[in-house]
């Protein structure tokens, strides 16, 4: 048996979270764990390593891209997969994320096939 990947998303919206779990669900041998707020899932992310993070940008208490910078500090977060879902659709919004150390831009409203492709090329 292949050895458990474990997946953290970090979404305020519960609607896009139970459709993340839903869909990353039918990915075999993963666990998701979850946060709603940005801090607390910072926090879980210090403390617990995970195999890659799917980060909302716009959250209610710290932003994605933060959260992003502050795990790149981190050397067990330097290589992990780290992708942003997010809304911002405007020009140069790609860009700006990308370079903030994220490993893939996902946009809102999801693109189901693509999103769950995207999370098994990083899993593998």
């Amino acid at each position: 048996m292949t050895e458990e990947k474990q997946i953290f998303i970090v979404e305020d919206n519960e609607k896009n979270l139970e459709l993340f779990k839903a869909v990353l669900g039918t990915i075999p041998n993963i666990n998701i764990s979850t946060s709603i707020t940005g801090k607390e899932g910072l926090q879980y992310l210090k403390t617990n390593y995970l195999d890659i993070i799917i980060l909302d940008i716009q959250l209610p208490d710290m932003n994605g891209i933060d959260i992003c910078k502050e795990l790149r500090k981190l050397d067990k977060y330097k290589k992990t997969p780290i992708l942003a879902v997010t809304s911002f659709a405007m020009k140069g919004d790609k860009e700006r994320i990308l370079e903030a150390g994220f490993n893939d831009y996902i946009p809102k409203p999801l693109q189901i096939k693509e999103f769950r492709e995207s999370v098994i090329k990083y899993l593998e």
